[in-house]
């Protein structure tokens, strides 16, 4: 009796070969879906599909073109700061916050001070928000204002989005293909 002596070369090959034809398939699957999406691409552009355009642009809002002071004249600590931040929430340019440099102390709800060259932002922008303060032009040169704080001024709270001007302009256009 004989017997064949097998070294196991065949099965690896078999198996190689196995290994070797599902990779040429599923490369072959690739390729095509690959394919077809590529067309269904193309087709569906040049079918007169309208492709838009959009541009978003960021403008300064009118209150931040203008620098706004504010002073504390009330016994209430840290209110100054409180209310800067509030106006800075809604797109005030805040410059100096402190204490009223006058010394005064307001018991009504405070006054809005400003030059000629800052009287239309003072009575548009910032009067708004202290109502009953009283407006008071005085010598300066420039656009600065400032919103000094009485006793009885009210709390601005500040907001959670930004005020920030956006506007989106789209504009639609056929592809030709």
């Amino acid at each position: 009796m004989s017997y064949v002596r097998d070294t196991g070369l065949g099965r690896a090959r078999q198996r190689r070969h196995r290994r070797s034809t599902i990779v040429v398939v599923l490369a072959a699957v690739l390729v095509v879906v690959g394919l077809v999406l590529a067309v269904s691409y193309i087709t569906t552009r040049s079918n007169g599909a309208s492709a838009a355009t959009c541009q978003t642009s960021t403008q300064t809002l009118p209150q931040g073109s203008f620098v706004l002071n504010v002073y504390n004249a009330s016994s209430d600590t840290g209110r100054a700061k409180r209310i800067a931040l509030a106006m800075d929430s809604r797109g005030f340019d805040v410059g100096v916050v402190s204490n009223d440099p006058y010394g005064e102390s307001l018991s009504g709800v405070g006054q809005v001070r400003f030059g000629p060259a800052g009287a239309a932002y003072a009575k548009k922008y910032v009067a708004q928000y202290m109502p009953g303060a009283q407006l008071m032009q005085d010598g300066r040169t420039g656009t600065s204002v400032d919103l000094v704080l009485g006793e009885q001024a009210p709390n601005i709270t500040a907001v959670t989005q930004s005020p920030i001007a956006e506007s989106t302009t789209c504009s639609s256009a056929s592809v030709v293909g």
